[in-house]
């Protein structure tokens, strides 16, 4: 019989996606682990591959489909020896749902898309003869006129909440689309922003911008932090002299490709104090303390509209060269959204660094299930006095917000301080 394929559900986190491509097309064969869409998560754009042979019957949710939930029933395929004659669909207030009674044949023989028709599930015989001769009686009273809607439409509207059979459709014959919920929705926006207008200048142009699913998961998550997370901030400064002269060294004969960077300097400082004070290596589970052997680390990574943290695994056995070619490879796919699940979920602590932007210090918003996270500011030459004379010295601020539950102040203190050893003393990283 023919088989249904579901949006999958490509993290554990993840409860809608966007169909960005079909790779194949109605009536095309596929092959086991042959990829056949491309879809986006909140955080990364993966290739979905089908798990059986077969042909791409039907593909019931067109490519440029946003916030399909997961397990929505999105393609048939059918298996050798199967026609069309054998699929059976009809779209219920749900969309996602199949029925008996309505066949692809039956819709083809009459020339309906059903692409773009959704018939309400109680529609009768009777209410369908009345339709097709609504010429003969106009005189209908509207309410008792069925509302024909896409699938996409009704979808958006079941997931706003929106009463679709108040609503105009713009479509042929009435019919509503995707556009009239999108308007629909605007308009009711605008009205409750009308009741505050009193508040706002009312020369004040503004532009509404939707919310996408990466900023939707950012803020739920950033708010599940602050209103979870019992957190506090330590601040320390710390000088970069010594370590940069280090580094000017490791880089004298080697291209510019392949230097490394005090990024990649404090990743390993970073594992080197986590081993040190292994309170920082672990992760709140309700009734457990988690703690880990490895430290594995994430790295902050702007993209656009977003944010994303990958994370480098196994630092502590890592040396500076894997850590630079592991760090360029997920800063390079991160703005592809090419990364998998795997490599930007978990991990302890996570480090922000904002000094090209010239930011002094700054407090960051800790990455639930890990500890804490470091924020590191631009370096600055400051005047130090240093054995009774005034010498300038060039610094960096880092700050600590640290998860209270795991990690008491005094132990944040005592990671911080071993990181600032660490970089004032590089010659130390080597015991």
């Amino acid at each position: 019989m023919p088989l249904t394929i579901y949006m999958p559900a490509l993290s554990p986190t993840m409860e809608m996606g966007n169909i960005v491509k079909w790779h194949k097309n109605e009536g095309d064969s596929v092959s086991s682990g042959e990829v056949i869409a491309e879809i986006e998560t909140d955080k990364a754009l993966m290739e979905f591959e089908v798990a059986d042979d077969g042909v791409l019957a039907k593909i019931l949710i067109p490519e440029g489909t946003v916030d399909v939930k997961v397990n929505e029933p999105i393609a048939i395929l059918m298996q050798d020896g199967e026609s069309l004659d054998d699929i059976t669909l009809s779209y219920s207030s749900e969309v996602s749902d199949f029925e008996e009674d309505v066949s692809s044949s039956n819709l083809l023989n009459h020339d309906i898309d059903e692409d773009t028709v959704n018939i309400d599930e109680n529609v009768t015989s009777e209410e369908i003869l009345v339709s097709s001769n609504i010429n003969q009686d106009k005189e209908l009273d509207k309410e008792n006129i069925r509302k024909f809607i896409t699938p996409l439409a009704k979808r958006i509207a079941h997931d706003k909440g929106i009463d679709y059979s108040t609503i105009e459709g713009t479509g042929p014959n009435g019919r509503i689309v995707k556009s009239d919920i999108q308007n629909y929705k605007l308009s009711e926006n605008n009205q409750i922003t009308q009741n505050n207008m009193n508040m706002i200048d009312s020369n004040n142009q503004y532009i509404e911008t939707p919310i996408d699913s990466m900023r939707e998961v950012i803020a739920k998550r950033l708010q599940e932090s602050h209103s979870s997370i019992p957190s506090y901030a330590l601040n320390v400064d710390v000088s970069i002299t010594e370590i940069n002269k280090i580094r000017k060294k490791m880089n004298k004969d080697i291209s510019d490709d392949m230097r490394i960077s005090i990024n990649h300097l404090l990743i390993k400082v970073v594992s080197l104090s986590m081993i040190k004070v292994p309170e920082i290596n672990s992760s709140w589970a309700e009734n457990k303390i988690l703690r880990y052997k490895d430290t594995d680390i994430g790295i902050a990574v702007a993209i656009e509209n977003g944010l994303i943290t990958p994370i480098i695994k196994n630092v502590n056995t890592k040396g500076l060269a894997v850590i630079r070619d592991e760090l360029k490879d997920l800063i390079t796919r991160s703005h592809e959204k090419k990364l998998k699940p795997s490599e930007y979920q978990g991990g302890t602590i996570s480090i922000s660094n904002l000094g090209s932007y010239g930011i002094k210090s700054f407090t960051s918003i800790i990455n639930p299930p890990q500890s804490c996270i470091l924020s590191v500011g631009a370096s600055r030459k400051i005047p130090v006095i240093k054995d009774d004379s005034v010498t300038i010295d060039e610094v960096i601020s880092i700050t600590l917000t640290a998860d209270h539950r795991l990690i008491d102040g005094a132990v944040g203190a005592q990671f911080l301080s071993s990181i600032k050893s660490l970089i004032e003393n590089p010659n130390l990283m080597l015991l």
